[in-house]
């Protein structure tokens, strides 16, 4: 854990990474570290989910590493109630590219006890974010295509890039078997495209169940996206 003195003056949220100190808190990991000494956050904060708003500042402030989107809160909300809804409630749910947790934050609230959900990333900082935020459920840092076991439930948020969506998908239908489903958040479209024919060719192996346009923007990105529950068939 990283020391931090307290901070007399906290500016506001939308207000801290621009006027940041060197030895306040700058990444999650230390925010948590700082709250957890102080019983504070370093900024004033009026919201319920400050892990989500002072990522999405930070990026405003340094820019977005990895494609890292973070999955707006109705969007979450709605992509875990889908989750209840199509999932085996027998089988762990695996919270793929999991980021800061927003959607494991948006199934534990749905009723998902924590102790039912693996998340993984290979971000190292985020992973260890999410793992103590989330103590009760299992975290890994991991690349996706580097996670060999069945994952029967899925939700994630992935890499927008073609390629990487390609590559998510193929990894995909490689950890799941007949039956399997996953609930994601995809780029508006992304399932309908014909080049390149890698698309196609990876959809073949799933029924498509439900699909919606995602209703909110993203914080810092201008993408459509649309959630997609998809079975392995």
């Amino acid at each position: 854990m990283k020391i931090f003195e307290r901070i007399t003056k906290r500016p506001a949220l939308l207000n801290y990474y621009l006027r940041r100190s060197f030895y306040w808190p700058d990444t999650l990991p230390e925010v948590l570290d700082y709250w957890q000494q102080h019983n504070e956050l370093p900024f004033l904060y009026g919201g319920d989910n400050w892990p989500y708003d002072a990522m999405c500042e930070r990026q405003r402030r340094k820019g977005v590493y990895a494609s890292q989107y973070l999955t707006p809160d109705r969007t979450a909300r709605q992509m875990a109630a889908l989750a209840v809804r199509y999932f085996d409630n027998d089988s762990r749910i695996v919270d793929a590219c999991c980021g800061t947790g927003q959607l494991t934050r948006a199934l534990i609230l749905e009723g998902v006890h924590p102790s039912a959900i693996l998340g993984f990333d290979t971000d190292a900082e985020l992973v260890d974010f999410y793992e103590r935020l989330y103590p009760e459920a299992a975290a890994l840092r991991m690349q996706f295509h580097e996670v060999g076991f069945r994952c029967e439930n899925v939700i994630a948020n992935p890499p927008f890039e073609i390629a990487e969506c390609v590559s998510f998908l193929q990894w995909l239908s490689r950890t799941q078997r007949s039956g399997d489903r996953a609930v994601l958040l995809l780029p508006y479209g992304f399932i309908d495209k014909q080049r390149p024919k890698s698309v196609q060719e990876t959809m073949r192996h799933f029924i498509v169940h439900h699909r919606t346009p995602m209703q909110e923007p993203f914080a810092r990105t201008a993408c459509r996206a649309e959630i997609v529950v998809v079975e392995r068939a």
